[in-house]
């Protein structure tokens, strides 16, 4: 488990707070549903409170684990900006996948 040994939680943590800042950001979009889709097939029948909670921790930690990862970041500068500009990427494609799919829907 040489893994966790590397493993810097602080730059994590950092990464996951500019990850959950672009989260944050995008909940000004009416359009955007996150990952909110894939929560309700996953676990049916449950309030809206509880898609929007889980979705709100969810996304966060998927952008901050895949900019951990792949940007390696160094300094809180570096991290939080990671944590921004993957889960903006994130955001962007679930975005643009939902409304592909409305729209095909929609023919």
């Amino acid at each position: 488990m040489e893994i966790f040994s590397e493993f810097n939680w602080i730059i994590l943590f950092q990464t996951w707070l500019g990850a959950l800042c672009a989260h944050l950001l995008s909940l000004y979009s009416d359009d955007f549903k996150g990952t909110i889709p894939f929560i309700k097939k996953m676990f049916p029948n449950k309030t809206d409170a509880f898609y929007f909670r889980v979705d709100f921790l969810l996304l966060p930690i998927i952008g901050a684990l895949l900019a951990y990862v792949l940007l390696d970041p160094s300094s809180l500068k570096s991290s939080i900006f990671a944590g921004i500009s993957w889960s903006g990427t994130l955001i962007a494609m679930l975005k643009r996948n939902t409304n592909q799919i409305e729209a095909s829907g929609n023919e």
